[in-house]
């Protein structure tokens, strides 16, 4: 995780020399699966992730890390044995906000990346992880895009909320082929988005300029 984080921070950092926004944020929801190895079996389970990014007023680009809180977990019927996916995500963002102020105002947010996803595949039996039954998958690469909302609640802090989709295909053992492992993720988070320079001159104006009328 430390070093996923790393490269990110140092993407970011490069980014913001000239950066006319800054944005950060936290981000959790709800992952539903279509996983093809499972007979396409929505099943739901919880994220958590990070974004930081930086760049023009309307666009940023940056980086994205994600990870399982719970994990999505299928069982055949009334056998005592159940399959759960772990996974980790790390990769680049590209985020555009539509709005007249998009630090300060409600905007449309559309959103794309793309990056690795690792994966663990656990067996259990009886609520018993089972010796030896931790399958780690290859490192796999994928891409996700998004389409949401955005407001302030206080100055500069937004919520937000949306929806993603991640385009994943793994092997998986004994299958020898790649399946189809995408998800749909609908998301919620709260931001940070700081602007700079004659950016943050002209939004300043602006506000004014609407006060004053």
């Amino acid at each position: 995780m430390m070093k996923q984080l790393t490269l990110i921070l140092a993407v970011f950092a490069c980014l913001q020399v000239n950066a006319q926004q800054l944005f950060f944020e936290a981000f959790s929801g709800y992952n539903m699966t279509t996983y093809e190895d499972f007979g396409n079996s929505n099943e739901g389970y919880v994220p958590l992730g990070f974004r930081l990014a930086g760049g023009l007023e309307h666009v940023q680009i940056g980086g994205e890390y994600r990870r399982n809180i719970s994990n999505p977990g299928f069982q055949l019927g009334d056998n005592p044995v159940r399959t759960e996916i772990e996974e980790t995500y790390y990769g680049a963002l590209l985020r555009g906000n539509v709005s007249t102020l998009p630090a300060y105002r409600f905007g449309l947010i559309i959103k794309a990346g793309a990056g690795y996803y690792n994966g663990k595949r656990l067996i259990y039996e009886n609520e018993v992880l089972l010796t030896g039954s931790t399958l780690e998958f290859d490192k796999t690469f994928g891409w996700n895009a998004g389409l949401g909302i955005s407001a302030p609640i206080a100055s500069l802090i937004h919520w937000e909320i949306g929806y993603q989709f991640n385009s994943v295909n793994r092997e998986i053992s004994g299958i020898g082929s790649k399946v189809n492992m995408s998800y749909h993720s609908f998301q919620m988070g709260l931001s940070l988005n700081l602007v700079f320079g004659n950016t943050a001159k002209r939004c300043r104006r602006v506000i004014s300029s609407k006060r004053g009328r």
